[in-house]
């Protein structure tokens, strides 16, 4: 329903992913990579309760077990991780793309952007996004482009994009110093930098115009007067339809304080309240008057993430021709990957093997369309094609405890693979590994912990992968001695001091519990 609150876990993507590469989202601590990835409305809920699970025993496989456990309560807090990369100090104005319709984007640094803004006496819109988050794929291959949502931008902004986690653009750093925890997030900057509103999630092009209206102050909205006719009793199905439309611009806008936890729960309540409306509002019409360009948007929109099973997401998957030619390939291939996603996950993480027969409806129509866009958009998708199954292999594998088979495929993806496997790869499988109970794999883990850590030392979640699996072994003075190592090699760095408080988040109270030998008598 609304784009990943920064998580080092990331659902959108996949298990392995959210273990590998870390969490740019919340999600609901408990059901950790079962949870509906990009909703905001099914993260955070619990994020107090992972505690409880991650206090465990500190000693052998529940160590690991602990250390996972609490690299997806980081995840829930965490920052960006990215490596900070030095930003031009003397920025040049570079000419902006051109197009010849839809929103012009600036064409250089960001410093430069920020010289051209002041040039010509405009404000600055920032567009922040990743590679993995599907509302923002949506919003720039559907809204973006679009003439009348590029008449306005361009007019007001000078228009700039980076990806939070590319090092080219100086993403890290530049998502550290605006404090950037949700994808997508629109920000509007005076040309000085200085953030004057911000916004976040997908939206269709007429909603993205009224929303950035509404951060510069040019329009108003009356959506507590429509709350107060809802309250007393007004359900014309034009006026429910409006009040949906309405209520996905007023939740864009919402900036609650992610520390309180009661601001956000009540931001939780509140999302909920508004995805049961739209399902009782579903239910006012039968499937086929859904099929219509504003209806078509909120079921993509308010049933976002849910699993392959609901009634209404088997109807639009079942006529998903019907639905693509009031929407769009990027929406709909986004809703129908993930729907399938959640699916297969969730019957892999019960030791389910049918979630293989999820896999398999990719290759099949309507399906089929969806996973040949994605596989078109980008061939390195998670969603899709081997990844994909292999993924959810793994995650099966380790529902079931089959450590030994887990072990022989990182032992045939890491030793015996073609491709060169990148830091986070060594510590998913360290992370992994240090949860069983045989020593021959506890070993392996180790050695896997300390491979990351030589290609990647600057990389909090690589860190703690290696300090887990050598807590897992026992090995407490050799762990914080890692720890010590991580925390001389940062700078003072806005991205470096992110990762530091993503590290101390995470290996903060395991490297300081005292061991189950230390305390018995």
């Amino acid at each position: 329903m609304y784009e990943s609150i920064r998580v080092k876990l990331r659902l959108e993507v996949s298990t392995e992913r959210l273990i590998e590469t870390g969490v740019k989202e919340k999600v609901e601590p408990m059901k950790a990579i079962n949870t509906h990835k990009n909703t905001a409305l099914s993260s955070q809920c619990e994020v107090f309760g992972c505690a409880l699970n991650v206090l465990r025993k500190i000693r052998g496989v529940t160590l690991g077990s602990a250390v996972l456990l609490c690299t997806l309560l980081l995840a829930g807090c965490s920052k960006d991780i990215s490596s900070e990369v030095e930003e031009s100090a003397d920025p040049v104005a570079v000419e902006a793309e051109s197009e010849t319709e839809g929103m012009k984007f600036f064409k250089g640094t960001f410093e430069a952007a920020l010289v051209q803004a002041e040039q010509e006496q405009k404000k600055v819109f920032v567009d922040v996004y990743t590679t993995w988050c599907g509302p923002c794929i949506v919003m720039q291959e559907t809204v973006f482009p679009q003439p009348e949502v590029g008449e306005y931008f361009n007019a007001r902004f000078i228009n700039f994009k980076f990806d939070a986690e590319n090092e080219d653009e100086n993403g890290p750093e530049l998502a550290a110093r605006y404090d950037i925890r949700v994808y997508p997030t629109y920000l509007i900057l005076e040309h000085d930098g200085t953030e004057i509103s911000r916004a976040n999630s997908a939206m269709s092009g007429p909603q993205f115009v009224t929303l950035v209206g509404r951060m510069l102050g040019e329009k108003s909205g009356n959506f507590d007067e429509m709350q107060s006719r809802f309250e007393e009793g007004e359900r014309s199905s034009e006026f429910v339809q409006q009040f949906l439309m309405d209520a996905i611009v007023e939740f864009s806008l919402s900036d609650v304080n992610r520390d309180d936890m009661t601001a956000m729960q009540a931001y939780f309540e509140r999302a909920a309240k508004f995805k049961q409306i739209a399902a009782d509002y579903f239910t006012t019409k039968t499937y086929v008057e859904l099929v219509n360009p504003i209806d078509a948007h909120l079921v993509l929109y308010y049933k976002d993430k849910t699993p392959r099973g609901d009634e209404l997401v088997e109807y639009v998957l079942g006529n998903y021709n019907d639905f693509l030619a009031v929407s769009s390939d990027a929406a709909m291939s986004q809703f129908a990957l993930s729907a399938t996603w959640y699916a297969a996950l969730d019957a892999a993480q019960k030791g389910d093997q049918s979630y293989v027969s999820y896999i398999e409806s990719l290759e099949l129509d309507p399906l089929k369309h969806a996973a040949e866009y994605e596989q078109n958009r980008d061939p390195n998708s998670n969603l899709v094609g081997e990844t994909l199954s292999s993924r959810l292999r793994l995650i099966y594998l380790q529902s079931i405890e089959d450590w030994d088979s887990i072990f022989s495929y990182y032992q045939s993806v890491l030793e015996h693979s073609d491709s060169t496997p990148t830091a986070r790869s060594f510590g998913g499988a360290a992370r992994n590994l240090s949860r069983s109970d045989n020593p021959d794999h506890r070993s392996a883990s180790v050695e896997y912990g300390k491979r990351a850590f030589e290609l990647d030392s600057r990389d909090p979640m690589v860190a703690a992968d290696y300090i887990g699996a050598l807590m897992a072994s026992d090995k407490t003075d050799d762990a914080k001695s890692v720890a010590q190592s991580y925390r001389s090699g940062l700078t003072d760095s806005a991205a470096d001091q992110d990762k530091l408080e993503i590290f101390d988040r995470i290996t903060g109270w395991v490297l300081n519990q005292p061991q189950e030998s230390d305390t018995n008598d």
